[in-house]
């Protein structure tokens, strides 16, 4: 009998404001809804790193950032002791394997856009690699709209005093002519092509889709979902950085995002960007789905959804990733086994993108690694497990490290300092709670579960 195929769908930038999670009231994703219902939704899955790089890296080798040394841009192909990907694995067992767009990490390049005021923004594929694939479509440049920045907060006709970050730090609609030219319409147009005449070898057919990545330049009709005075705003405590360490302020202090947004009145704005951006990427899924549905391989192929690191939009008075808050760290996660496979529709369990790896392993029948962190969520999905005893980890650069277990979130920084939330009470981590002498039992479990985790053969 064949080995079932798997789709592999993955997101840059999609945080849990999908409608499955309920996380956000305006946000429209009726093809992500349809998944939804025919799958498993993960309703707290977290990423390894906030960080697109060490994320997927970690996805790809089913290890944490702690265990590989990727914490961001650390060297990973050239090292001697490197450990092979999913990717590999999957060719030592006869498996195809087809990719298109942004899988492994990859960037546009924005600042020769920006300063040349240039109609495109060209791909740099850094860590992708062709060997790796049988057939792999990369990434076309992406079209920029005339006028940039289209919210006007930063003036590129003094490109040198734009910072880098804000080189990108943009949203607006695009212009219809140019819907086209758009890479992740061209990724999926590969997809459907690919699905049109599969090969007869099982296969593993990866979608790396860019949006909702910054900049959120996506065609009008997205923009229209979300007319600007019914935007709801996240909720925020004005003072809500007092009672957090050092380390996560300066993180948060590195761009003066909130405090930019909210002087150009963009706040609205920039959130309508950014759910415009994630119904842009429904619409691509739906494509997806919809070419997998119409392919002979629709009732032998396993779905996975997933995004490679949440995304801040003002919660705590922060904007984009690089921090180990809920908001930076919870993603979307949502796997549908083959039909008539037993399956639950929703798990409350804290689980990692680590977890995929050994997952697809098993679902497929094929051995995972014996050395990797990941651990299968089949018996999650089968309903034949409802808990797990270990905590969930995520690492922002070496040393920082957070939690999440039941109720609790917990934070250890380099420095030793602690961050504890009770999200029963707590839900918008508005309050930190480590230094209340009562939470003195929870945090010395927390700190034995992160030098556990954290330990490297």
């Amino acid at each position: 009998m064949k080995q079932p195929n798997i789709l592999f769908i993955v997101a840059d930038d999609l945080n849990s404001w999908i409608e499955p999670l309920g996380r956000h009231p305006n946000v429209k994703t009726p093809n992500i809804n349809k998944l939804a219902q025919q799958g498993t939704v993960f309703t707290r899955a977290y990423c390894p790193a906030p960080y697109c790089n060490a994320s997927r890296m970690a996805v790809f080798t089913g290890c944490l950032p702690s265990t590989t040394g990727i914490y961001q841009n650390e060297m990973y192909w050239e090292s001697a002791s490197r450990r092979p990907t999913f990717v590999e694995h999957l060719r030592q067992f006869n498996y195809h394997c087809f990719g298109a767009g942004k899988v492994f990490h990859g960037t546009f390049d924005y600042e020769t856009a920006g300063r040349q005021r240039s109609p495109i923004a060209t791909w740099r594929d850094v860590e992708n690699r062709p060997a790796l694939w049988d057939e792999f479509f990369p990434n076309s440049p992406e079209p920029m709209p005339e006028g940039r920045p289209l919210n006007k907060m930063f003036d590129f006709d003094q490109f040198d005093q734009v910072s880098p970050w804000n080189h990108l730090f943009d949203w607006g609609p695009l212009s219809p002519e140019r819907e086209k030219e758009i890479p992740d319409e061209k990724t999926v147009s590969a997809i459907e092509r690919f699905l049109e005449a599969p090969p007869e070898r099982p296969f593993f057919c990866a979608v790396g889709l860019y949006k909702p990545h910054l900049p959120w330049y996506v065609p009008q009709r997205f923009f229209d979902l979300y007319p600007i005075e019914s935007i709801q705003l996240p909720l925020i405590k004005e003072n809500d950085l007092d009672d957090v360490p050092e380390i996560p302020r300066s993180w948060v202090s590195a761009t003066s995002d909130h405090k930019t947004v909210t002087h150009h009145n963009q706040w609205r704005h920039a959130v309508q960007g950014y759910l415009a951006a994630i119904s842009y990427c429904d619409h691509l899924v739906g494509r997806v789905l919809a070419a997998l549905e119409a392919s002979q391989a629709a009732d032998d192929t396993i779905v996975v959804l997933w995004g490679d690191n949440g995304f801040h939009l003002g919660e705590k008075l922060h904007w984009r990733k690089f921090v180990l808050w809920e908001e930076a760290t919870r993603v979307p996660l949502i796997i549908k086994a083959l039909k008539g496979e037993n399956r639950v529709a929703t798990s409350d369990t804290p689980v990692s993108l680590i977890d995929i790896f050994p997952t697809l392993c098993e679902m497929v029948d094929i051995p995972s690694f014996p050395s990797i962190d990941g651990k299968s969520l089949l018996p999650i999905l089968q309903g034949r497990e409802d808990s797990r005893e270990a905590p969930v980890l995520t690492t922002w650069l070496a040393g920082n490290h957070s939690l999440r277990s039941g109720k609790w979130r917990y934070t250890q920084y380099r420095d030793g300092s602690e961050e504890l939330y009770d999200h029963a009470n707590d839900p918008h981590e508005w309050t930190n709670i480590a230094a209340d002498k009562r939470n003195a039992g929870v945090l010395l479990g927390m700190r034995d579960w992160i030098t556990r985790l954290t330990q490297t053969a």
